[in-house]
């Protein structure tokens, strides 16, 4: 057999039969066709039973049902489903949920480029609201910083079975965030956590407002991630704490500065004099995030005219070129996914306002004085990064210039090229491919611009 082999899990609860065909519907008709359906059945009669076997009487030797005796959750039902899984990968998808007909071959398509055989996979999604598609969610390649603040993978993932064999199977303790805790535990295990950015999975949702059983139910769920969250940090020596964001769809972590000190010999604070702060104990702020054993630099969100961005981090484009994230959009507005205000990590921060680890500092020997203008800054975050390291931006600390001239020179994008090419021309993975390049990025295509007029930026 040539390419992957999959096991599709599905847990089936309270389930509406009408969406439950159309999930069924999705998987029948896949064009990667090796693969077998688990269904774990916890509703009260056989009925699904029955409808699988008239959705696949010709492939019914690769369909399997098995009616759950315990009421024990999410994670109980996708444990039993690995046990019996015989793929060398386990898909787990909603009962109510769709996939894209080419969901599976995108996979196996993918799987063949991994170096790792130990991995997770996770896919860019969409909302389904009856038979409309709707709210595409682009997402970033893992980002470690924003999924410490919100679980934007989602429930739809594919496991490899020598990750399961690594670290082991869903904790049952978690009653709705097992599938976070698994990728938490991968990710602070540093195993591969791979993205397709395509729109290949479709989560059931509804746009009815939510009832108060349901808000409990969502309450529940946010301090549940939360907590674990918190856990993760804390026992790899991170003091913090953490407070759910009124939205119940993601929280704030606040991380501990209390071993700062002025003039302290740990860190490198960087401005630039023509850059003025907008938001008190800045540096001290920043520090707490570079309390964080993996976090190299720490920069800030620099304010255009308006109450615009000027920047929240920076995206570099497959040329080198590199565009300020947000820019011109307004400050007040809510950004694509939210991520302008939340901290996050980035390929690279502006360095007219920055926190550095003075170890990484050392061990990277400083910049490299041959690049100039935002170069500079670009390279050294690479070359952090391909030790291990994260450069994070932090929103709520806010600066901005006075006069801007951070340009590289033509000499200086040369030798950049030279020494990261490569990897550069990859393309941004903390970006998604589907959104556009340049000054106008996280805009979704197709929607109204926010950003400024250009001649007003550059009067």
């Amino acid at each position: 057999m040539d390419g992957a082999y999959f096991s599709l899990v599905v847990w089936t609860v309270d389930t509406n039969m009408e969406q439950f065909k159309d999930m069924l519907e999705s998987i029948d008709q896949q064009d990667y066709r090796e693969f077998e359906l688990y269904i774990m059945d916890n509703n009260p009669s056989n009925n699904l039973e029955v409808t699988i076997k008239e959705f696949f009487p010709d492939i019914v030797d690769k369909v399997h049902y098995r009616r759950l005796k315990k009421q024990n959750g999410g994670a109980y039902a996708y444990n039993i489903g690995i046990h019996f899984a015989e793929g060398d990968h386990v898909v787990f998808l909603g009962q109510h949920d769709r996939l894209s007909g080419n969901t599976l071959s995108a996979l196996n398509d993918k799987i063949t480029e991994l170096e790792d055989s130990a991995h997770i996979i996770y896919t860019d999604h969409d909302d389904l609201v009856g038979l409309d598609r709707m709210n595409p969610h682009f997402k970033s390649d893992f980002n470690k910083e924003i999924f410490l603040q919100t679980n934007y993978i989602g429930e739809f993932v594919c496991l490899s079975k020598d990750i399961i064999r690594k670290i082991g199977e869903f904790n049952e303790k978690a009653k709705s965030a097992y599938i976070y805790e698994y990728i938490l535990r991968a990710a602070f295990k540093k195993c591969e956590i791979a993205h397709i950015p395509s729109l290949l999975y479709h989560k059931r949702t509804s746009l009815k407002p939510m009832t108060k059983e349901e808000r409990q139910a969502a309450n529940y769920n946010c301090k549940e991630h939360m907590a674990l969250a918190l856990s993760y940090l804390r026992s790899n020596g991170v003091v913090c704490d953490g407070r759910i964001d009124p939205s119940l769809k993601k929280w704030h972590i606040e991380y501990d500065d209390s071993g700062f000190r002025r003039f302290g010999g740990d860190y490198m604070f960087l401005k630039e004099e023509n850059v003025s702060l907008f938001t008190r104990n800045n540096v001290k702020k920043m520090y707490a995030y570079l309390s964080q054993p993996d976090v190299a630099v720490v920069g800030v969100r620099f304010l255009g005219r308006g109450f615009t961005y000027d920047s929240a981090g920076y995206i570099f484009a497959e040329d080198g070129a590199q565009y300020p994230a947000f820019h011109g959009q307004k400050i007040f507005r809510d950004t694509y996914e939210g991520l302008g205000s939340m901290p996050r990590d980035v390929s690279m921060v502006d360095s007219g306002c920055c926190l550095i680890d003075a170890k990484v500092y050392r061990m990277l020997h400083g910049f490299d004085t041959s690049l100039s203008g935002k170069d500079a800054m670009l390279d050294f975050c690479l070359r952090a990064k391909a030790r291990g390291y994260r450069t994070v931006v932090v929103p709520k600390c806010i600066a901005r210039y006075k006069n801007k001239n951070n340009e590289s020179s033509q000499e200086s994008h040369d030798r950049l090229m030279e020494n990261h090419g490569d990897f550069i021309q990859k393309g941004d993975g903390f970006y998604n491919k589907n959104l556009p390049i340049g000054v106008e990025n996280y805009i979704l295509p197709g929607t109204e611009s926010n950003v400024e007029e250009k001649s007003s930026e550059d009067s």
